[in-house]
């Protein structure tokens, strides 16, 4: 009685569509589509989330429902329009069924939902994307994204500032607060300099000097005053010969400094020469850093412990540094501290050994509950390949990471929403136009952050500031005044 239910409401739903028949046979089993959206959860104001259908079949034809709208989406490209998208969005749950035609014959796949979440999240990320060859920057950008929809635009490419035909790298982009008023990025080799943007002012700074090993590296932005962390690093790739899949970064040297923007000043937070310390983050409230540093093995393993060290930002007054996940005593490598915006979770990579987890399949994302010190693997999450870099909304609601779990070889860009019990729903893929875009583009994402607002610096004032200037050196405080 209740497939025949399901037969004449079928029936009833595509009697007004020449393409289908009145009647069609039900499957147990769910369509195979990419990306798997397949049980979703998905923020109110997010873009369509487009998927193709991977079955065989002659013909296809997708119904989507929600309490507020239908939708019909012939052909195997399930693209939806985005007006029709945010009526179905409004209903809080879409129901959609795949209908193929095999052999003249109808029928429908199992159901499935999406869930949509009154959690919205925020308008825009930027991310940095990589071409695919290991030591390649002939052609990398910085590019933000409005998730409202596929408006995708560029902050800054290499090629625009080109010198002789030399082109640079560019990385590290950061923000204070998920806003752009206060940004700053890494220009390497030629055109060198850090690239600041502060009170409606752009600033090249040169942040190398004589009492530390290098420039600024990996950053974070205090969120109430003035400074920016940054950690000193000597890195270089290798190839590992046991493992050829993978890309290693090797931190060879890396101490903590403390850049103070209005007096063009950096002082140290660690330079301990038995350590590497990397990865510096601050807590909401500005009052903790947290970092994570291992034991300089000379060539050894290599397993980075998470530390916390207290702050005051008013008179620039350091703590004593605390272990917070001793790692290597289970065997791992913590990397990239990030505390939710409300203070109670922590959530990092966590690998084998290393600094950089990316290009190591087995890494995944791990989180610490602060109010108690549990910690755990998110299983939810992870995948069988590597997750690693990865941000918090401002809202705390969602994150999004980079994964190589589609294929193994290509990062991209993930979503999860965080549920009231402090799990995570399904993750789904960076929604794009072309549900094959993933197919056809071969650069990695890297450094996915929130922003609430759009970065208003062009592209074109970016490059010529970059090519016309030239890096203020930034002085070194010994000893800071208490």
């Amino acid at each position: 009685m209740k497939r025949l239910y399901t037969i004449l409401i079928t029936a009833l739903i595509l009697s007004g569509c020449s393409q289908v028949p009145r009647t069609s046979s039900v499957s147990e089993s769910l369509p195979s589509i990419f990306p798997d959206n397949t049980g979703i959860t998905v923020p109110s104001n997010i873009a369509p989330v487009n998927f193709r259908i991977n079955d065989q079949a002659d013909r296809y034809l997708t119904l989507l429902e929600s309490p507020t709208a239908s939708v019909k989406v012939s052909g195997r490209k399930v693209c939806i329009p985005r007006s029709k998208w945010n009526r179905l969005k409004q209903g809080g749950e879409i129901t959609v069924t795949v209908f193929v035609k095999r052999a003249g014959t109808w029928s429908s796949l199992k159901s499935f939902p999406i869930h949509v979440s009154s959690d919205e999240i925020d308008r825009y990320i930027s991310y940095r994307l990589i071409p695919p060859l290991f030591e390649s920057y002939n052609r990398l950008s910085i590019n933000q994204r409005d998730l409202t929809s596929f408006k995708e635009k560029v902050i800054y490419a290499n090629e625009m500032a080109m010198e002789d035909g030399t082109r640079h790298c560019i990385n590290c982009h950061n923000y204070r607060n998920y806003k752009t008023d206060n940004m700053q990025f890494h220009v390497r080799q030629n055109l060198a300099g850090t690239i600041m943007y502060t009170d409606g002012k752009l600033h090249k700074l040169n942040l190398k000097t004589d009492s530390t090993i290098s420039a600024g590296v990996y950053p974070s932005w205090h969120p109430t005053h003035d400074y920016v962390a940054y950690s000193n690093n000597f890195t270089f790739q290798r190839m590992h010969m046991n493992y050829m899949d993978r890309n290693y970064v090797l931190d060879t040297q890396s101490d903590l400094i403390l850049y103070d923007i209005k007096n063009n000043a950096v002082s140290i937070i660690e330079n301990d020469p038995d350590q590497l310390e990397c990865y510096p983050s601050w807590s909401p409230d500005g009052r903790t850093l947290y970092y994570v540093s291992a034991r300089d093995t000379k060539g050894g393993t290599v397993r980075y412990n998470l530390y916390s060290k207290p702050f005051d930002p008013d008179t620039r007054a350091w703590g004593e540094s605390r272990l917070i996940i001793n790692a290597d005593s289970m065997h791992k490598s913590v990397t990239l501290p990030r505390v939710s915006p409300d203070g109670r979770w922590l959530m990092v990579a966590m690998g084998s050994e290393g600094v950089f987890q990316i290009g190591h399949s087995e890494s995944g994302l791990a989180m610490m509950d602060l109010t108690d010190g549990s910690l755990r693997l998110l299983d939810e999450v992870n995948s069988p390949n590597a997750e690693s870099y990865h941000s918090w909304s401002s809202n705390g609601k969602w994150i999004i990471f980079s994964t190589r779990r589609d294929e193994g070889e290509f990062t991209r860009l993930y979503i999860a929403h965080m549920e009231e019990n402090g799990t995570f729903s399904k993750p789904f893929q960076l929604p794009q136009r072309d549900p094959e875009f993933s197919d056809k583009f071969l650069n990695s994402f890297n450094i996915p952050e929130f922003m609430i607002e759009p970065v208003r610096v062009s592209a074109r004032q970016l490059a010529s500031f970059i090519k016309s200037s030239k890096a203020e050196n930034a002085s070194f405080e010994s000893k800071i005044e208490q």
